[in-house]
């Protein structure tokens, strides 16, 4: 058996959970690649004009290996359906409306993982139900899904310690407050990211933080926030408030989560400069320079200042 998954939206470790589940099952997976233009047009082309730049993006890769699945007989296409992890805490809508979505969209074959605690479907339990959708038995089922969560925090701590260790003290760190659908998107947000690694400075990512289970630190920007995500940038941005000296706010537009939540730490957070990125799918790379050359010319005259014991404006961009 043969599984594709679209490398869109989700966190920067969906893909290797799902993927080692799926090969300790012995299914094989391929995945829809990084994104391209023409991913990107395709994608923006058979979706609605009201989604998001990440959402297109991801249909678009869908519609990828809806095309290779007729030459590489791909049996399923995977997409999760996240709801909710535990109680006030849920996803984007869209996160649970794409497998209906596609579902509709396409002519072909779907498989779903649906993860919904408020109607009792644990993690786990969405797993086991998803192996006896193909026939897999379910301790067997099991043990991937332990497996696979073993091996997501051992890439989770491993990459922390290393990220931690190649910090050089020297330079000017930037904390990129974006989902890793956005700043990890090879047409969307690494671009922007590539260059700023070539100015001499440290990128930090909110989203990569390692997060303690139960970890709280968001409240104390918002104490009624349950979109899961949302609660992993602001705990990652408290986390990181005394080893930074600069904040990018990076989203796409027109994300619903992200204009409310951005705003509300622009606003709470007031002792670092910020800058607010919005790419949408007319947006150019060129069109970001100047603003970022500008931002980090204030980032590292706060710096100067800060040596010899001045007091600077808080300037946002």
């Amino acid at each position: 058996m043969k599984i594709g998954i679209p490398n869109g939206l989700f966190t920067d470790t969906s893909n290797l959970m799902y993927k080692t589940f799926f090969e300790s099952l012995g299914i094989s997976v391929v995945f829809s690649g990084n994104t391209t233009n023409e991913i990107k047009e395709e994608g923006i082309r058979l979706s609605v004009d009201e989604g998001c730049l990440a959402s297109k993006i991801y249909i678009g890769h869908v519609a990828s290996l809806v095309e290779r699945s007729k030459d590489e007989k791909i049996d399923y296409i995977f997409i999760p359906r996240l709801c909710t992890y535990k109680k006030n805490e849920t996803e984007c809508v869209r996160f649970y409306a794409m497998y209906d979505i596609c579902k509709n969209m396409f002519d072909a074959n779907f498989i779903s993982l649906n993860l919904d605690y408020n109607k009792g479907i644990s993690e786990v339990k969405s797993y086991i139900d998803l192996a006896k959708r193909i026939n897999v038995n379910p301790v067997k089922a099991y043990l991937a899904y332990m497996k696979a969560v073993k091996v997501c925090r051992n890439e989770e701590y491993y990459r922390d310690r290393l990220l931690k260790s190649r910090l050089n003290k020297d330079k000017s760190k930037i904390l990129i407050v974006s989902h890793a659908y956005v700043f990890d998107d090879a047409v969307v947000g690494k671009p922007i990211c590539n260059w700023l690694k070539k100015q001499d400075v440290e990128l930090i990512y909110a989203s990569k933080e390692r997060i303690r289970e139960n970890d709280i630190s968001y409240k104390k920007i918002s104490s009624s926030l349950y979109w899961k995500q949302s609660k992993v940038l602001m705990s990652g941005l408290i986390n990181n408030m005394d080893n930074i000296d600069g904040i990018i706010y990076l989203s796409v537009f027109p994300c619903g989560t992200d204009s409310l939540t951005n705003e509300l730490m622009q606003r709470k957070i007031k002792d670092v400069p910020s800058i607010n990125l919005i790419v949408d799918e007319h947006s150019g790379f060129e069109g970001y320079i100047t603003r970022l050359e500008s931002f980090l010319d204030i980032v590292e005259s706060n710096k100067l200042k800060s040596k010899r014991g001045e007091k600077y404006e808080k300037i946002y961009c």
